[in-house]
Parts: structure tokens; sequence; C-alpha cells
């Protein structure tokens, strides 16, 4: 018998849940506890990554105790705060799952969102990433300041107009992924505009996406232990908006030189046809024909852009793949430690 070799079957025998965090003293604790009690009922076979990205605080110190030997989660940090990320990547980097769900460490969407995500691979095993979202049919917001749902769900919206509808919630942390996929795919950005550097990448890629409903709550007081302590939102909106602006440029670029060179071709042609008009009453036709030459030259050049850009995104497409291992990360100034 020939001997057979079963390549991808996509069996999910392990999972990573990545959990990054920063000057959460208040509610580190009870976080990490309710964390650490919802996987052991879950069922799976997991390991939980908490990524102390710089704390200023005794977060460390807090989570270090309670941890203590456990030998499910591995707690990894670094002395200066490097930004969302950069702390992402780096536990990604040890996760050693076939699935690595990113989420955020006090439960905002939910409870279950683990086993959720995890249920939607199961349901469709082609999938390469699983999206929580809050903006469809049974999600929602809840307990969350109207300012940052609207940035969001405007964000979101304005992603959605100009760079795929497929995908409702571009900005999310929560996700789970595969670990070929994630692991292999080369990133740069260390803050927030990381979750929308994978989307891109991934998407031109031609990754299988999904998303399942999820309700974001904020229940900062259900895990705090000073009730004096009041949640801030974190978002800036001037940092917001400049990070969605520069994402929707540089996103699809095609799109934009492709639109304007198709106002340029259709000028071309309304003056060319007025200018026939103007030669066949016998009046001056000469300007409205450079007119029309003039629009044609740039429709063209425009054009030209378009292909370039794409041609752009072919060669990108090789450079954002890498092999997936655990060696240093290309971006790191220093490897993270590990407790």
């Amino acid at each position: 018998m020939p001997e057979i070799i079963e390549l991808d079957k996509r069996e999910i025998k392990r999972i990573s849940v990545v959990c990054p965090f920063y000057n959460e003293a208040a509610i580190i604790e009870n976080a990490s506890s309710a964390m650490i009690a919802n996987l052991e009922k879950s069922g799976l076979d997991w390991e939980l990554i908490l990524v102390n990205d710089g704390s200023t605080d005794n977060s460390l110190q807090i989570l270090s105790n309670l941890i203590g030997d456990h030998k499910g989660v591995k707690i990894l940090t670094y002395e200066v705060n490097q930004g969302r990320g950069y702390a992402l990547k780096t536990g990604i980097s040890y996760a050693e799952g076939d699935i690595i769900i990113t989420m955020e460490i006090d439960l905002s969407w939910g409870e279950d969102i683990v086993t959720r995500i995890i249920a939607k691979f199961k349901e469709m095993p082609k999938l390469d990433v699983v999206i929580a979202s809050p903006n469809i049919e049974g999600g929602g917001y809840k307990n969350v300041p109207l300012r940052r749902v609207l940035l969001s769900r405007i964000g979101n919206q304005l992603i959605r107009l100009l760079f795929t509808k497929k995908i409702t919630m571009n900005t999310g942390m929560t996700r789970g992924y595969r670990k070929n996929i994630i692991r292999g795919l080369n990133t740069f950005e260390k803050g927030k505009e990381f979750h929308l550097e994978v989307l891109l990448k991934l998407f031109f890629l031609v990754a299988n996406i999904s998303e399942i409903p999820a309700v974001l709550t904020w229940q900062t007081d259900k895990l705090l232990k000073n009730t004096n302590f009041k949640r801030k939102p974190s978002l800036s909106f001037f940092k917001f908006s400049l990070s969605h602006i520069n994402f929707l440029v540089f996103a699809r670029p095609i799109r934009y030189f492709w639109f304007i060179c198709l106002l340029f071709a259709f000028g071309s042609f309304i003056s060319l046809l007025y200018g026939i008009y103007l030669l066949l009453i016998g009046r001056v036709s000469i300007y409205m024909a450079i007119v029309s030459l003039l629009f044609a030259i740039f429709a063209l050049l425009f054009f030209s852009f378009g292909v370039i850009s794409e041609q752009n995104i072919n060669i990108l497409k090789e450079l954002w793949k890498k092999p997936g291992d655990r060696s240093p990360l290309p971006f790191c100034s220093g490897q993270a430690k590990t407790l």
C-alpha cells in the first residue's frame, strides 16, 4: 500500500487565547479568574497567553500572584508599552493552538465567545478567520458610551463603503484565526491599526472570513475591586479618525484611480461630441477637440496608475507571506520574557 499523507485536515486539537493588557490593576484579578474559569468549563484543550504591554502599575504582580504555576497559562511581559498590535503579535508568536483567538481580557464580548468562535470553525471547516461583530443581526452594544458606539459604527461603515461590504466589524480585536493564516502573515502596525492591516492583507490573500453576532458589553463594574474607579474610553477621536482615513486611502487605491479615469473618459467623450456638433454647425471646434484630447490623456494616465497599483498589490501579496515559526519577531526591539 502506498503511503497516504493527509494534508490540511483542519482539525482543532488545541486553541490558544491571546489577551493583551496594559495598566489593568483595577480589574486584572477578577477578569483573568473569570477567563480561566470559562476556559476550564469549555471542554476545550486550551492555553491562555496574557501579554503585559509594559504596564506601569502593579497589574503584572497581581496577575503573577494569581496564576502561580498554572500549566495552562503563559504570561509574556516586556518593559516598555508598545501598543495593542505589538502585544497581539507577541502573543500570537508564542501560541501553539490550531486556532488562535485574540480578545479583550475583560470578557466584554460575552463569557461564551470562545466556544462560539470555535463552533463556527467546526460548522464551516473552510474558514480561516471568524470575527465577533456587534453590527449584524443578533449583535449589539450594551453599557457602552454613545460616543464610542458612534465612532465604531461610523468607522466601520466607511471602511465597508470603500473597502469591502463582506465584513461589518473591521476594527474589533475579538477574532479567531487559523494558526497557519495569522502566523504566516507579515504585519507591521503596532497599534490598533493592526486589526485593519490584518484584514486588508488577508482579504487580498483570499482568506475565508466569516462573522458571528456578539454583544459588546462594558462590564468593568462587575470586575472592579475598587468601586471608585471609572472606565474611560480608550479611543481618541483624532487618532481614530486618522487611522481610518489612512486605511481608506491606501486599502484599495485602484478604485480611486479607475473612478477618476472614468470621469476623465466621460469628459473626453462629451467634449468630443460637442466639438463634432460645433463642426457640423460651422462654428470653431478646435478648442473642444483639444479639451477632449487632454481629458483622454488624463484618463489614460489614471488608468495606468490603476494598473500599476494592481500590480503592486500582486507583488505585496508575496511579501506579506512568511513561514510561520517561533523565531523572534522582526519588529521586536527585544524578545518578550515568559513568567
